[in-house]
């Protein structure tokens, strides 16, 4: 026998990656000025490694604008990555280290600088869920 909890219509095995998704990507309320504070509370570095992250989006937007990607307000880009249909304003925050071969810095010396831009943006979606944000796509 197999059961499947669901919290607000989630399955329950999405409800880490989507979790995470959120708290790595989506904030409202995120500035160029809170790079350094937010990228150091989340204490974010590259994959299988302690060293800071190079670069890190975040959507400011809420949950729900993020999750209509998913269900409706996003194009399908296939291997369940779809791209906005809207833009959305993002921040990017990036190391302030300019060459990547002197960067083997590791968290918490981390130093960011922020920039505002309005951009398309790319997320992996599963079964209707934002899971991973892929990219983002800077429309002139």
């Amino acid at each position: 026998m197999c059961a499947t909890v669901m919290v607000h219509s989630q399955p329950a095995d999405i409800s880490r990656r989507y979790t995470h998704f959120l708290r790595q990507h989506v904030k409202g309320d995120m500035t160029i000025q809170k790079c350094q504070g937010v990228m150091g509370y989340l204490e974010l570095t590259e994959p299988d490694s302690a060293n800071c992250k190079v670069k890190n989006t975040f959507i400011k937007a809420n949950s729900n604008q993020v999750r209509a990607i998913c269900t409706g307000g996003g194009t399908p880009m296939g291997n369940s990555l779809f791209e906005s249909n809207n833009r959305f304003p993002v921040v990017i925050c990036k190391h302030k280290c300019k060459k990547k071969t002197l960067c083997q810095h590791t968290h918490p010396r981390c130093e960011y600088e922020g920039s505002l831009s309005t951009r398309k943006v790319v997320i992996a979606c599963d079964r209707e869920w934002p899971v991973h944000y892929g990219d983002d796509i800077l429309i002139v």
